[in-house]
């Protein structure tokens, strides 16, 4: 597993070519892939020992157009303009042209923006969403430090690089569903539903 930084060309070929790339979010260390390759996202289950129809939400700089992929009504536009980047996955509806590892047939896709610069500006460089989960063997705790993820992955193939670097919050993400016109919190992280359906609600 090669050691890179986020300014590496090699870090963005990693992810081009398919193969999978450790990187560190503001919360933990995670694997990421190509979110429109399925081989990419069959090796990502396989060296995360994680069933395979659990979804994984995708990964974008501010810049990407997610109208692409995804129905974006006007309350899921304000949150993502007000509260994005930051440390909230919001679930969307996907479009029927959004790549099925996106959605795994149910149409609901996680969308994350995170608040890490260095990771945001990383984003800006790739043409493609990116589908990252936790660096860790799935039912293992979180990982967040480069050693501990290079000793669990190190022995993997399809891990072919690891970006160095720090994660600077322990506190996951708040997830939230915008379906259906309600705020809805499936998990609970730093980001209230006060303050989501504050700016849902904005008109």
């Amino acid at each position: 597993m090669k050691q890179l930084s986020f300014t590496d060309r090699e870090a963005k070929e990693i992810l081009e070519k398919g193969s999978l790339l450790a990187l560190p979010t503001e919360t933990v260390y995670g694997l990421a892939v190509r979110a429109d390759d399925p081989l990419a996202y069959e090796r990502l289950v396989k060296v995360k020992n994680r069933r395979p129809d659990k979804p994984i939400a995708v990964m974008c700089s501010k810049n990407f157009d997610l109208e692409k992929y995804f129905l974006i009504d006007e309350g899921t536009k304000s949150v993502i303009d007000t509260l994005l980047p930051g440390p909230l996955t919001i679930l969307v509806k996907a479009r029927e042209n959004a790549p099925y590892q996106m959605h795994l047939g149910t149409f609901v896709a996680g969308i994350r923006i995170p608040k890490k610069q260095e990771l945001l500006d990383f984003l800006d460089t790739l043409p493609f969403l990116i589908q990252v989960t936790s660096a860790n063997l799935s039912g293992s705790p979180a990982l967040t430090s480069q050693e501990e993820v290079y000793n669990t992955f190190d022995s993997m193939k399809e891990v072919e690089g690891i970006v160095s670097g720090t994660c600077e919050s322990k506190i996951p993400t708040t997830v939230v569903s915008l379906l259906h016109g309600k705020v809805e919190i499936i998990r609970q992280g730093q980001i209230t539903k006060e303050e989501i359906e504050a700016v849902y609600h904005r008109r």
